[in-house]
């Protein structure tokens, strides 16, 4: 028996469906998981896999646009944690955490 490979919908198509939060295949990288497809699965795209979350680089746009901080905490490699920010003038400003 032949695998059959998906089909890109025309405009003459009464068929075409999107497919949406399906068990599939990444057609970019292969990877299982639940995903979406707007072309009949010619173009697959997984979200969700076992291991979570999966992002892709058309993602970063929407995502960067929504990230605001005030300020990030890092940890020195004695321990010490810092918040790290901006000041009105754009200088960043460290603080030590618990000051």
């Amino acid at each position: 028996m032949a695998n059959k490979q998906p089909k890109a919908p025309d405009a003459n198509d009464k068929n075409r469906s999107s497919i949406i939060l399906r068990d599939g295949y990444d057609t970019e990288t292969g990877v299982p998981g639940k995903g979406c497809s707007t072309d009949n699965g010619v173009h697959f795209t997984v979200y969700f896999t076992s291991a979570g979350l999966m992002l892709h680089q058309q993602d970063t746009k929407t995502i960067s646009k929504n990230l605001t901080f005030e300020k990030l905490r890092f940890k020195s490699p004695d321990g010490t944690a810092f918040y790290l920010s901006v000041n009105d003038d754009g200088t960043l400003k460290t603080t030590k955490v618990g000051e």
